[in-house]
Protein backbone atom coordinates (compact mmCIF):
# COMPACT_ATOMS: atom_id res chain seq x y z
CA UNK A 1 0.00 0.00 0.00
CA UNK A 2 2.86 2.50 1.12
CA UNK A 3 4.02 1.54 -2.59
CA UNK A 4 1.09 2.67 -4.29
CA UNK A 5 0.79 5.98 -2.80
CA UNK A 6 4.10 6.71 -2.97
CA UNK A 7 4.42 6.24 -6.72
CA UNK A 8 0.93 8.02 -7.50
CA UNK A 9 1.18 10.78 -5.34
CA UNK A 10 4.69 11.49 -6.65
CA UNK A 11 3.76 11.03 -10.42
CA UNK A 12 0.94 13.94 -9.69
CA UNK A 13 3.27 16.12 -7.79
CA UNK A 14 6.57 15.91 -10.60
CA UNK A 15 3.74 17.08 -12.92
CA UNK A 16 2.09 20.19 -10.47
CA UNK A 17 5.83 21.09 -9.80
CA UNK A 18 6.29 21.21 -13.76
CA UNK A 19 3.20 22.93 -14.43
CA UNK A 20 4.10 25.63 -11.44
CA UNK A 21 7.38 25.94 -12.89
CA UNK A 22 6.62 25.90 -16.98
CA UNK A 23 3.26 26.93 -17.22
CA UNK A 24 2.04 29.25 -13.92
CA UNK A 25 -0.33 31.24 -16.27
CA UNK A 26 -2.03 27.97 -17.41
CA UNK A 27 -5.18 28.90 -15.23
CA UNK A 28 -5.46 32.28 -16.03
CA UNK A 29 -5.13 32.13 -19.26
CA UNK A 30 -7.17 29.15 -19.98
CA UNK A 31 -10.08 31.64 -18.08
CA UNK A 32 -9.58 34.64 -20.11
CA UNK A 33 -9.02 32.97 -23.61
CA UNK A 34 -13.27 32.49 -23.12
CA UNK A 35 -13.14 36.09 -21.61
CA UNK A 36 -11.75 37.52 -24.82
CA UNK A 37 -13.94 35.42 -27.27
CA UNK A 38 -16.51 36.39 -25.16
CA UNK A 39 -15.85 40.40 -25.03
CA UNK A 40 -15.44 40.41 -28.89
CA UNK A 41 -18.57 39.04 -29.28
CA UNK A 42 -20.54 41.59 -26.72
CA UNK A 43 -18.35 44.54 -28.21
CA UNK A 44 -19.52 43.34 -31.78
CA UNK A 45 -16.01 43.15 -33.25
CA UNK A 46 -15.90 39.31 -33.18
CA UNK A 47 -13.57 37.85 -35.68
CA UNK A 48 -12.68 33.94 -36.07
CA UNK A 49 -9.19 34.33 -37.37
CA UNK A 50 -8.43 36.87 -35.02
CA UNK A 51 -9.94 34.54 -32.05
CA UNK A 52 -8.50 31.37 -33.83
CA UNK A 53 -5.28 31.31 -31.22
CA UNK A 54 -7.37 31.49 -28.34
CA UNK A 55 -10.25 29.43 -29.13
CA UNK A 56 -7.95 26.41 -30.49
CA UNK A 57 -6.27 26.12 -27.11
CA UNK A 58 -9.55 26.64 -24.87
CA UNK A 59 -11.23 24.30 -27.05
CA UNK A 60 -8.61 21.32 -26.97
CA UNK A 61 -8.88 21.71 -22.87
CA UNK A 62 -12.36 21.81 -22.86
CA UNK A 63 -12.96 18.72 -24.85
CA UNK A 64 -10.12 17.57 -22.61
CA UNK A 65 -11.91 17.83 -19.61
CA UNK A 66 -15.24 16.52 -21.05
CA UNK A 67 -14.02 13.41 -22.47
CA UNK A 68 -11.65 12.82 -19.05
CA UNK A 69 -12.67 14.96 -16.59
CA UNK A 70 -10.27 17.46 -14.52
CA UNK A 71 -7.32 16.38 -14.29
CA UNK A 72 -6.09 19.72 -15.47
CA UNK A 73 -7.53 20.83 -12.05
CA UNK A 74 -6.01 18.00 -10.10
CA UNK A 75 -2.42 17.78 -11.61
CA UNK A 76 -1.70 20.56 -14.22
CA UNK A 77 -2.98 24.20 -12.46
CA UNK A 78 -0.11 26.14 -10.46
CA UNK A 79 -3.51 27.88 -9.08
CA UNK A 80 -4.31 24.31 -7.61
CA UNK A 81 -1.02 23.74 -7.05
CA UNK A 82 -0.15 26.45 -5.00
CA UNK A 83 -3.55 25.87 -2.38
CA UNK A 84 -1.74 22.39 -1.98
CA UNK A 85 1.45 23.50 -1.19
CA UNK A 86 -0.17 26.20 1.23
CA UNK A 87 -2.39 23.59 2.90
CA UNK A 88 0.83 21.12 3.19
CA UNK A 89 2.87 23.62 4.85
CA UNK A 90 -0.21 24.38 7.72
CA UNK A 91 -0.95 20.24 8.15
CA UNK A 92 3.05 20.44 9.42
CA UNK A 93 3.09 23.52 11.20
CA UNK A 94 -0.29 23.22 13.36
CA UNK A 95 -1.07 19.70 12.82
CA UNK A 96 -4.56 20.43 12.26
CA UNK A 97 -7.19 19.07 9.83
CA UNK A 98 -10.04 21.25 9.91
CA UNK A 99 -13.21 19.88 8.39
CA UNK A 100 -15.99 21.90 7.07
CA UNK A 101 -19.36 20.57 7.87
CA UNK A 102 -20.61 18.51 5.18
CA UNK A 103 -23.96 19.97 4.59
CA UNK A 104 -22.16 23.65 5.19
CA UNK A 105 -19.59 22.33 2.44
CA UNK A 106 -22.28 21.33 0.26
CA UNK A 107 -23.73 24.62 0.01
CA UNK A 108 -20.75 26.69 -0.04
CA UNK A 109 -20.07 25.28 -3.47
CA UNK A 110 -21.99 26.93 -4.96
CA UNK A 111 -20.51 30.28 -4.87
CA UNK A 112 -17.98 29.66 -7.82
CA UNK A 113 -21.35 29.60 -9.95
CA UNK A 114 -22.15 32.71 -8.26
CA UNK A 115 -18.62 34.29 -9.03
CA UNK A 116 -18.53 32.84 -12.70
CA UNK A 117 -22.13 34.45 -13.17
CA UNK A 118 -20.78 37.89 -11.68
CA UNK A 119 -17.71 37.94 -13.67
CA UNK A 120 -19.99 37.59 -16.77
CA UNK A 121 -22.58 40.26 -15.86
CA UNK A 122 -19.85 42.95 -15.22
CA UNK A 123 -17.97 42.18 -18.11
CA UNK A 124 -21.77 42.43 -19.99
CA UNK A 125 -22.44 45.48 -18.61
CA UNK A 126 -19.00 47.28 -17.66
CA UNK A 127 -16.58 45.14 -19.60
CA UNK A 128 -13.71 43.09 -18.27
CA UNK A 129 -11.46 45.89 -17.58
CA UNK A 130 -12.94 46.77 -14.48
CA UNK A 131 -12.30 43.28 -13.16
CA UNK A 132 -8.09 44.04 -13.79
CA UNK A 133 -7.14 45.07 -9.93
CA UNK A 134 -9.25 42.39 -8.30
CA UNK A 135 -7.95 39.16 -9.86
CA UNK A 136 -5.81 37.10 -7.02
CA UNK A 137 -5.10 35.03 -10.24
CA UNK A 138 -3.25 37.85 -11.96
CA UNK A 139 -1.18 39.12 -8.46
CA UNK A 140 -0.39 35.49 -7.92
CA UNK A 141 1.42 35.76 -11.30
CA UNK A 142 3.03 38.95 -10.47
CA UNK A 143 3.99 38.04 -6.90
CA UNK A 144 7.66 38.93 -7.18
CA UNK A 145 6.95 42.48 -8.76
CA UNK A 146 6.26 44.16 -5.78
CA UNK A 147 5.73 47.93 -6.96
CA UNK A 148 3.34 46.65 -9.40
CA UNK A 149 1.23 44.52 -7.32
CA UNK A 150 1.08 47.66 -4.89
CA UNK A 151 0.35 50.07 -7.44
CA UNK A 152 -2.25 47.88 -9.52
CA UNK A 153 -3.50 45.00 -8.22
CA UNK A 154 -3.62 46.12 -4.38
CA UNK A 155 -7.06 44.57 -4.26
CA UNK A 156 -6.21 41.68 -5.99
CA UNK A 157 -3.76 41.23 -3.73
CA UNK A 158 -6.21 41.45 -0.93
CA UNK A 159 -7.79 38.32 -1.96
CA UNK A 160 -4.95 36.25 -2.60
CA UNK A 161 -4.05 36.93 0.82
CA UNK A 162 -7.66 35.41 2.05
CA UNK A 163 -7.39 33.00 -0.56
CA UNK A 164 -4.44 31.72 1.15
CA UNK A 165 -5.62 31.80 4.81
CA UNK A 166 -8.21 30.23 3.20
CA UNK A 167 -6.03 26.85 2.05
CA UNK A 168 -4.09 26.98 4.93
CA UNK A 169 -7.76 25.30 6.99
CA UNK A 170 -9.45 24.01 4.13
CA UNK A 171 -7.90 21.67 1.39
CA UNK A 172 -8.23 23.12 -2.17
CA UNK A 173 -10.40 26.38 -0.45
CA UNK A 174 -10.27 28.33 -3.86
CA UNK A 175 -11.11 25.00 -5.83
CA UNK A 176 -13.85 23.93 -3.52
CA UNK A 177 -16.00 27.42 -3.02
CA UNK A 178 -14.58 30.48 -5.82
CA UNK A 179 -13.02 29.06 -8.89
CA UNK A 180 -15.01 30.44 -12.20
CA UNK A 181 -13.16 27.87 -14.36
CA UNK A 182 -13.85 24.89 -12.01
CA UNK A 183 -17.60 25.75 -12.05
CA UNK A 184 -17.26 25.59 -16.09
CA UNK A 185 -15.43 22.25 -15.85
CA UNK A 186 -17.76 21.13 -12.84
CA UNK A 187 -20.78 21.06 -15.73
CA UNK A 188 -18.71 19.90 -18.66
CA UNK A 189 -16.77 16.87 -17.19
CA UNK A 190 -20.14 15.06 -15.58
CA UNK A 191 -20.32 13.57 -19.06
CA UNK A 192 -16.78 11.46 -19.33
CA UNK A 193 -15.96 8.45 -19.69
CA UNK A 194 -13.69 8.28 -16.39
CA UNK A 195 -14.69 7.95 -12.96
CA UNK A 196 -13.92 6.76 -9.54
CA UNK A 197 -15.49 3.49 -9.01
CA UNK A 198 -16.29 2.26 -5.39
CA UNK A 199 -19.37 0.23 -4.49
CA UNK A 200 -20.59 1.03 -1.04
CA UNK A 201 -21.45 -2.11 -0.37
CA UNK A 202 -18.23 -3.07 -0.35
CA UNK A 203 -16.82 -0.30 2.46
CA UNK A 204 -16.32 -0.71 5.49
CA UNK A 205 -16.42 2.20 8.12
CA UNK A 206 -13.54 3.66 8.32
CA UNK A 207 -14.55 6.19 5.76
CA UNK A 208 -10.94 6.71 4.54
CA UNK A 209 -11.61 7.83 1.25
CA UNK A 210 -13.74 10.48 2.05
CA UNK A 211 -11.10 12.06 4.92
CA UNK A 212 -8.51 12.18 2.45
CA UNK A 213 -10.43 14.06 -0.35
CA UNK A 214 -9.04 16.86 -1.60
CA UNK A 215 -12.56 18.66 -2.36
CA UNK A 216 -14.43 16.91 0.11
CA UNK A 217 -16.71 14.66 -1.48
CA UNK A 218 -19.02 12.30 0.84
CA UNK A 219 -17.19 9.89 -1.15
CA UNK A 220 -18.44 6.85 1.71
CA UNK A 221 -22.57 7.43 0.42
CA UNK A 222 -21.77 6.77 -3.44
CA UNK A 223 -20.81 3.78 -5.52
CA UNK A 224 -19.10 6.27 -8.01
CA UNK A 225 -17.81 9.36 -8.95
CA UNK A 226 -17.48 11.03 -12.36
CA UNK A 227 -16.67 14.87 -12.72
CA UNK A 228 -18.28 17.26 -11.07
CA UNK A 229 -16.23 18.56 -8.06
CA UNK A 230 -14.33 15.26 -8.27
CA UNK A 231 -10.37 16.84 -9.66
CA UNK A 232 -9.03 13.13 -10.30
CA UNK A 233 -6.30 13.70 -7.78
CA UNK A 234 -6.72 9.12 -6.77
CA UNK A 235 -5.86 10.13 -3.13
CA UNK A 236 -9.21 7.61 -2.51
CA UNK A 237 -8.05 4.84 -4.82
CA UNK A 238 -4.74 5.10 -2.74
CA UNK A 239 -6.02 5.04 0.80
CA UNK A 240 -9.01 2.17 0.83
CA UNK A 241 -7.71 -0.40 2.62
CA UNK A 242 -10.05 -3.12 1.26
CA UNK A 243 -8.75 -1.62 -2.44
CA UNK A 244 -12.69 -1.18 -3.52
CA UNK A 245 -12.13 2.72 -4.65
CA UNK A 246 -10.37 2.12 -8.39
CA UNK A 247 -9.97 4.46 -11.75
CA UNK A 248 -12.87 3.42 -14.21
CA UNK A 249 -12.47 3.86 -18.24
CA UNK A 250 -15.19 3.24 -19.70
CA UNK A 251 -15.99 0.34 -17.69
CA UNK A 252 -12.84 -1.01 -17.39
CA UNK A 253 -10.97 -0.65 -13.78
CA UNK A 254 -7.24 0.42 -14.60
CA UNK A 255 -4.53 1.35 -12.72
CA UNK A 256 -4.41 4.95 -11.27
CA UNK A 257 -0.25 5.07 -11.61
CA UNK A 258 -1.00 4.36 -15.55
CA UNK A 259 -4.48 6.33 -15.61
CA UNK A 260 -2.73 9.43 -14.64
CA UNK A 261 0.04 9.73 -16.57
CA UNK A 262 -1.84 8.86 -20.16
CA UNK A 263 -4.43 11.25 -19.17
CA UNK A 264 -1.35 13.67 -18.27
CA UNK A 265 0.62 12.94 -21.56
CA UNK A 266 -2.46 13.52 -23.77
CA UNK A 267 -3.32 16.96 -21.70
CA UNK A 268 0.27 18.16 -22.01
CA UNK A 269 0.72 16.46 -25.51
CA UNK A 270 -2.52 17.64 -27.26
CA UNK A 271 -2.46 21.22 -25.27
CA UNK A 272 1.19 21.71 -26.88
CA UNK A 273 0.13 20.93 -30.42
CA UNK A 274 -2.81 23.45 -30.01
CA UNK A 275 -0.29 26.59 -28.61
CA UNK A 276 2.00 25.31 -31.22
CA UNK A 277 -0.87 25.61 -33.95
CA UNK A 278 -2.28 28.91 -32.40
CA UNK A 279 0.84 30.39 -32.48
CA UNK A 280 1.67 29.19 -35.72
CA UNK A 281 -1.64 30.91 -37.02
CA UNK A 282 -0.23 34.05 -35.00
CA UNK A 283 2.79 34.14 -36.86
CA UNK A 284 1.55 33.72 -40.52
CA UNK A 285 -0.74 37.09 -39.65
CA UNK A 286 -4.06 35.11 -40.64
CA UNK A 287 -4.90 36.52 -37.10
CA UNK A 288 -3.70 39.87 -38.06
CA UNK A 289 -4.92 40.59 -41.51
CA UNK A 290 -7.93 42.59 -40.27
CA UNK A 291 -5.27 44.86 -38.05
CA UNK A 292 -4.83 47.61 -40.91
CA UNK A 293 -8.06 49.59 -42.61
CA UNK A 294 -8.52 51.21 -45.47
CA UNK A 295 -8.15 55.00 -46.20
CA UNK A 296 -11.24 57.25 -46.00
CA UNK A 297 -11.45 57.29 -49.15
CA UNK A 298 -12.89 53.71 -49.77
CA UNK A 299 -15.20 54.16 -46.15
CA UNK A 300 -17.40 56.93 -47.28
CA UNK A 301 -20.40 55.20 -47.68
CA UNK A 302 -19.66 52.60 -44.40
CA UNK A 303 -21.27 53.95 -41.03
CA UNK A 304 -20.10 53.82 -37.33
CA UNK A 305 -20.23 51.27 -35.17
CA UNK A 306 -21.98 51.43 -31.75
CA UNK A 307 -20.84 48.96 -28.85
CA UNK A 308 -21.80 47.54 -26.25
CA UNK A 309 -19.57 49.07 -23.92
CA UNK A 310 -21.05 52.76 -25.25
CA UNK A 311 -17.72 53.13 -27.27
CA UNK A 312 -18.17 53.70 -31.36
CA UNK A 313 -15.77 52.92 -34.29
CA UNK A 314 -15.69 55.33 -36.45
CA UNK A 315 -15.17 54.08 -39.81
CA UNK A 316 -16.53 56.83 -41.68
CA UNK A 317 -13.87 60.14 -42.15
CA UNK A 318 -15.94 62.19 -43.15
CA UNK A 319 -17.72 62.04 -39.62
CA UNK A 320 -14.69 64.14 -38.62
CA UNK A 321 -13.54 67.11 -40.57
CA UNK A 322 -10.25 67.77 -39.18
CA UNK A 323 -8.23 64.89 -38.76
CA UNK A 324 -7.23 63.83 -34.55
CA UNK A 325 -3.48 63.15 -36.38
CA UNK A 326 -0.98 64.06 -38.56
CA UNK A 327 -0.34 61.19 -41.48
CA UNK A 328 2.93 59.33 -41.01
CA UNK A 329 4.45 56.26 -39.15
CA UNK A 330 5.63 56.95 -36.01
CA UNK A 331 7.52 54.83 -32.97
CA UNK A 332 6.52 54.33 -29.47
CA UNK A 333 7.30 52.34 -26.45
CA UNK A 334 6.12 51.05 -23.44
CA UNK A 335 5.91 48.93 -20.09
CA UNK A 336 4.68 45.26 -20.38
CA UNK A 337 4.83 42.38 -18.30
CA UNK A 338 7.49 42.43 -15.26
CA UNK A 339 8.68 46.31 -16.27
CA UNK A 340 9.90 44.78 -20.26
CA UNK A 341 9.83 46.96 -22.99
CA UNK A 342 7.59 47.03 -26.17
CA UNK A 343 7.92 48.91 -29.19
CA UNK A 344 5.21 49.81 -31.64
CA UNK A 345 5.03 51.48 -35.18
CA UNK A 346 1.57 53.25 -35.52
CA UNK A 347 0.76 54.30 -39.19
CA UNK A 348 -1.70 57.04 -39.63
CA UNK A 349 -3.04 57.80 -42.43
CA UNK A 350 -6.08 60.43 -43.50
CA UNK A 351 -5.81 60.77 -39.93
CA UNK A 352 -6.93 57.78 -38.41
CA UNK A 353 -4.89 54.85 -37.05
CA UNK A 354 -4.45 52.55 -40.12
CA UNK A 355 -1.91 50.04 -39.08
CA UNK A 356 -0.09 49.15 -35.98
CA UNK A 357 3.22 46.55 -35.98
CA UNK A 358 5.13 45.32 -33.09
CA UNK A 359 8.93 46.11 -33.60
CA UNK A 360 10.51 44.48 -30.17
CA UNK A 361 8.74 43.19 -26.64
CA UNK A 362 9.86 41.60 -23.56
CA UNK A 363 7.14 39.97 -22.68
CA UNK A 364 6.68 36.22 -22.33
CA UNK A 365 6.27 35.28 -26.20
CA UNK A 366 2.92 33.32 -25.95
CA UNK A 367 1.00 35.65 -23.43
CA UNK A 368 2.08 38.56 -25.74
CA UNK A 369 0.98 36.40 -29.05
CA UNK A 370 -2.03 35.87 -27.78
CA UNK A 371 -2.66 39.22 -26.80
CA UNK A 372 -1.24 41.18 -29.73
CA UNK A 373 -4.00 40.53 -32.67
CA UNK A 374 -6.82 41.30 -29.91
CA UNK A 375 -5.64 44.10 -28.98
CA UNK A 376 -4.40 45.97 -32.00
CA UNK A 377 -7.51 44.98 -33.42
CA UNK A 378 -9.71 46.95 -30.93
CA UNK A 379 -7.26 49.82 -30.77
CA UNK A 380 -8.29 49.94 -35.05
CA UNK A 381 -12.06 49.73 -34.60
CA UNK A 382 -12.53 51.84 -31.21
CA UNK A 383 -9.50 54.32 -33.10
CA UNK A 384 -8.32 54.94 -29.26
CA UNK A 385 -6.21 53.08 -26.91
CA UNK A 386 -8.71 53.17 -24.57
CA UNK A 387 -10.06 49.53 -24.92
CA UNK A 388 -10.41 46.11 -22.67
CA UNK A 389 -6.82 43.71 -21.61
CA UNK A 390 -7.39 40.61 -21.86
CA UNK A 391 -7.41 38.70 -18.41
CA UNK A 392 -4.33 36.69 -17.91
CA UNK A 393 -1.89 38.55 -20.12
CA UNK A 394 -3.37 42.16 -18.24
CA UNK A 395 0.09 43.77 -18.75
CA UNK A 396 1.56 42.83 -22.19
CA UNK A 397 -1.83 44.29 -23.56
CA UNK A 398 -1.30 47.24 -21.24
CA UNK A 399 2.52 47.30 -23.04
CA UNK A 400 0.91 47.61 -26.40
CA UNK A 401 -1.93 50.26 -25.02
CA UNK A 402 0.55 52.56 -23.83
CA UNK A 403 3.34 51.74 -26.80
CA UNK A 404 0.43 52.90 -29.22
CA UNK A 405 -0.35 55.89 -26.98
CA UNK A 406 3.63 57.08 -27.12
CA UNK A 407 3.59 56.48 -30.57
CA UNK A 408 0.25 58.65 -30.88
CA UNK A 409 2.29 61.78 -29.07
CA UNK A 410 4.25 62.57 -31.83
CA UNK A 411 1.40 62.58 -34.68
CA UNK A 412 -0.79 65.66 -32.87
Amino acid sequence: MASKIKRSQIIRHVVQLISFILLPGLYSMTFSEVKTVYQMIINGNFNFFTALPSLMEFIAIMLLTIVLGRWFCGWICAFGAYNDLIYFISRKVFKIKFRVDEKVDYVLKYVKYIVLVFIIAISWTMGSSILESTSPWDAFGQITDISTIFSSLLIGLIFLILITIGSAFIERFFCRYLCPLGAIFSITSKIGIVKINKPKADCGKCRACTMNCSMGLPLYNVDCVKGGDCINCLKCTEVCYRNNANVNVASRDLDAKLTGSVAMATFLGVYGLTSFAGNAVTKSGISVNSNTIPSSENLENSSSQTYKDGTTAISNAAQNTTSEYKDGTYTGSGTGYRGGTTKVSVTVLDGKISNIKTISNQDTPKFYKRVEGTIIKSIISKQSTSVDTISGATYSSKGIMSAVANALTQAK
